[in-house]
């Protein structure tokens, strides 16, 4: 991966304001990082009356990136698959026009260019602003991609840095090590914490929390053992989330079981708050056949 290991990577929702279906899933196909907003043609956020993702794109294209893209879930074609590839420094953005027939203006670099034939023009429906991945370009069937985690949620274009190593190593084919707390994803991570859990207490889940509402927002496994209800906080981060330690010592209490998973110690024990070590679900789900596999396949590539 020597050659992606500098690169950020992003994530991009392509869904902007659309002329068709159709024509979106061609941009999805071409490999375009897409945004609309207004119909301006201009790479600046000044020149928008909200706060947009053009600069980032702008910056994208400059210093160079890997970027995965989704094509709107809504979209009539879409079918759960991504489209990977990197987008090489000193790329330039550019501004095209869609006619409402569908057909598209050429490419334009040039901002004032753009703005003097595109906007005010009564054929053009919408403009859009855009970067195209240049190199390793591949597409990814739904059975190919397998980290969800948490895909950024209401934006356009994003750096997606949780993902930085798993991302990489798609894009390279390369597999991760399986001992590694960092060769997994959020999810995946919480997965191994459920499954250690399983084999060690007999846990059993009753949600799936996930997502960023709802009163169970502040965990991320909740389930039972034996008659105790549990509740996991997971983090896979350099160094430890007093917020998390908090939850779960204000959970903690006569039948129930609070666990904080985490890649360090944690200085300060909390009342009732069980720490795990991310190195010690490693290694006990690698001597267990069956979770082994699973830590194989989370890993390869």
């Amino acid at each position: 991966m020597t050659e992606y290991s500098d690169m950020p990577v992003y994530f991009h929702r392509l869904a902007p304001g659309r002329p068709s279906e159709e024509i979106l899933y061609e941009f999805y196909k071409e490999g375009l990082i897409i945004c609309h907003y207004e119909n301006e043609a201009s790479f600046s956020d000044n020149d928008y009356d909200d706060s947009t993702d053009i600069e980032e794109m702008v910056q994208l294209a400059k210093s160079g990136g890997i970027c995965l893209i989704q094509l709107d879930a809504d979209n009539d074609y879409y079918d759960r698959g991504r489209k990977l590839g990197v987008v090489t420094p000193g790329t330039e953005p550019f501004i095209l026009g869609v006619r409402s027939d569908g057909t598209r203006t050429k490419r334009y670099t040039d901002s004032k260019e753009a703005k003097n034939v595109l906007e005010n023009n009564d054929e053009i429906e919408y403009i859009y602003k855009a970067v195209q991945l240049q190199e390793d370009v591949r597409e990814l069937g739904s059975g190919e991609f397998l980290l969800s985690s948490y895909e950024p949620p209401f934006t356009t274009l994003t750096q997606w840095g949780v993902v930085d190593d798993q991302i990489r190593s798609i894009l390279s084919d390369t597999p991760l090590p399986t001992d590694e707390p960092t060769s997994y994803s959020p999810d995946q991570t919480e997965r191994l914490c459920e499954e250690y859990l399983r084999e060690e207490y007999g846990y059993y889940p009753l949600i799936q929390p996930g997502g960023r509402g709802g009163v169970n927002q502040s965990f991320d496994l909740i389930g039972g053992i034996n008659n105790n209800r549990a509740f996991g906080e997971v983090k896979n981060i350099k160094g430890t989330s007093d917020s998390a330690l908090n939850d779960l010592e204000a959970e903690a209490g006569s039948g129930k079981r609070a666990f904080y998973f985490s890649r360090n110690p944690v200085d300060q024990d909390r009342d009732g708050v069980e720490v795990i070590l991310l190195e010690e679900v490693i290694n006990t789900l690698q001597e267990i056949s069956r979770t082994n596999l699973m830590m194989e396949e989370m890993t390869a590539r």
